[in-house]
């Protein structure tokens, strides 16, 4: 007797949460079939784009109807709310393989549990995957370019002295005349603390005798 083939099938990301749970709600209902059992042997997925693996113990969980909790397992936290459970990683679908489980007819389960999809179309990404790739890429590069522009701002404001750039330029001091002391005469007065406004007094030195 012939083994069936695996069955090979794409499942949108945004889609993959309501997928688990339509596919454990079926398997429920399938008599004789053991719903981990099933899962554990028949249901294998993976990210094309990053390789990052599905397991059947994971469909579970999402099948479940309540978020994970991202201490608990950020991965299928990211996988709930629609993202791939690989941090930075922008794929848009999972591939499932759907592996061969005595008394579990797949065909039939995931005309249930699926959208309808034509023939090849397990082979190309859902529609517009390319566009929303290319908009999450674009996010993400003018965030960064932001955060090179602040550190940049940040280290020149540090180098000229705390200045801000167009907002407050650097402060020059300027010497009152009237406070310099003339030619030939000292300083006499105690020093002060700096940025104390305390008055200068000043004294004629005595001349001295030449030889």
């Amino acid at each position: 007797m012939t083994t069936p083939a695996p069955l090979v099938r794409q499942v949108d990301l945004r889609q993959l949460a309501g997928f688990a749970r339509r596919l454990v709600d079926t398997l429920r209902q399938t008599p004789d079939v053991e719903v981990l059992a099933a899962l554990r042997v028949g249901v294998h997925a993976h990210c094309p784009q990053c390789q990052l693996r599905l397991f059947g113990e994971d469909m579970l969980v999402l099948g479940s109807g309540q978020a994970p909790d991202p201490e608990t397992s950020a991965k299928l936290h990211r996988l709930a709310q629609g993202f791939c459970g690989r941090q930075g990683c922008e794929g848009l679908f999972y591939e499932f393989t759907f592996d061969p489980v005595p008394g579990v007819d797949w065909e039939h389960v995931l005309a249930d549990t699926l959208p309808s999809v034509e023939p090849g179309a397990e082979e190309a990404p859902p529609a517009g995957a390319a566009a929303e790739a290319r908009s999450r890429r674009t996010r993400r590069r003018v965030a960064l370019g932001l955060a090179v522009l602040l550190v940049l701002l940040l280290v020149r404001h540090l180098m000229t002295g705390g200045t801000i750039p167009w907002i407050r330029e650097p402060r020059r001091f300027t010497a009152d005349p009237s406070t310099l002391p003339r030619l030939g005469e000292t300083n006499v007065a105690p020093p002060v603390p700096a940025g104390t406004p305390a008055p200068r007094t000043f004294r004629v030195a005595p001349d001295t005798e030449r030889p």
